[in-house]
């Protein structure tokens, strides 16, 4: 164990200041990292170990990703771009498993919806040019599509799998009268994509008002002038509505399936009292 701290120890000490000031930073927040599961565990809410093995995996995987960004970021090879960006979303489709892992085949409707949706968007915003083509612009972008559509998919899943539970009657009721299962789901359906939304539309109604979001404050402190910083802010938010709507519109036609058989009946379990 000392080994790997003296090898971590002596790669950060070998990196430019920023980078050891920023180790340095990341250790002192690890205070608020023990307040927070100090609070969660008086209150009762169990994310405790959540947190602890997020915060580990999350640190090792954002580290290896710089790594990876570093030389990605030169890059102006389109292909191996949107391959990184094909990667990404297929861990994100893993996550949406593992955060909904008693729901089966979550990342069988997962992946095509967060793939299909953050490829298609990010390549028509490159063809139409509103993207630059290199790896700095597009992976981050991206990153920050994928990442909502994940968010929303995983929000529709579990919201259509506890809804069938907690509604089987109301559900079955509709199904004897005639509805489709889409017609039978339309409601929870669009109240998980206008949830999932919810959080991004405030942020961006307060946009440069209450927040600068994380995007423009990222491109500003890497120097790029603010105008530009603030318009590049607007249009991620765009994409990210187009690929999160489509998304919840993909994965809610593929989760049907997985919720009900080829005669229409319901096979979602009911809920454990």
């Amino acid at each position: 164990m000392q080994d790997i701290v003296q090898i971590i120890v002596n790669f950060v000490m070998n990196q430019p200041e920023e980078v050891v000031n920023a180790f340095y930073s990341y250790l002192t927040a690890m205070v608020f990292l023990v307040a927070l599961i100090i609070i969660s565990k008086w209150q009762g809410v169990e994310i405790a170990n959540k947190l602890v093995v997020g915060t580990i995996r999350g640190t090792i995987q954002i580290i290896l990703m710089a790594l990876i960004l570093i030389e990605i970021f030169n890059l102006e090879n389109i292909l191996i771009i949107f391959l990184v960006l094909t990667f990404m979303s297929f861990f994100a489709a893993y996550t949406v498993q593992d955060n909904l892992d008693d729901i089966p085949n979550s990342f069988k409707v997962a992946l095509p919806s967060i793939l299909v949706s953050s490829l298609s968007v990010m390549g028509v915003a490159v063809l139409l040019g509103v993207v630059e083509t290199t790896g700095e612009f597009i992976v981050p972008m991206g990153g920050m599509i994928i990442g909502n559509s994940m968010g929303l998919t995983s929000l529709v899943i579990e919201r259509m799998w506890s809804t069938a539970q907690k509604q089987r009657g109301l559900l079955e009721t509709a199904l004897a009268l005639g509805a489709s299962p889409v017609q039978a789901t339309e409601n929870t359906i669009q109240e998980s994509i206008r949830s999932s939304l919810l959080p991004n539309l405030n942020r961006y109604a307060s946009l440069g008002v209450v927040s600068i979001p994380g995007l423009m404050s990222g491109m500003i402190i890497g120097g790029l002038n603010p105008l530009a910083a603030a318009l590049y802010q607007v249009l991620i938010f765009i994409l990210i509505f187009l690929s999160a709507i489509i998304s919840g519109i993909i994965v809610s036609r593929l989760f049907l399936k997985e919720m009900f058989n080829e005669r229409f009946q319901l096979t979602v379990p009911p809920a454990q009292a």
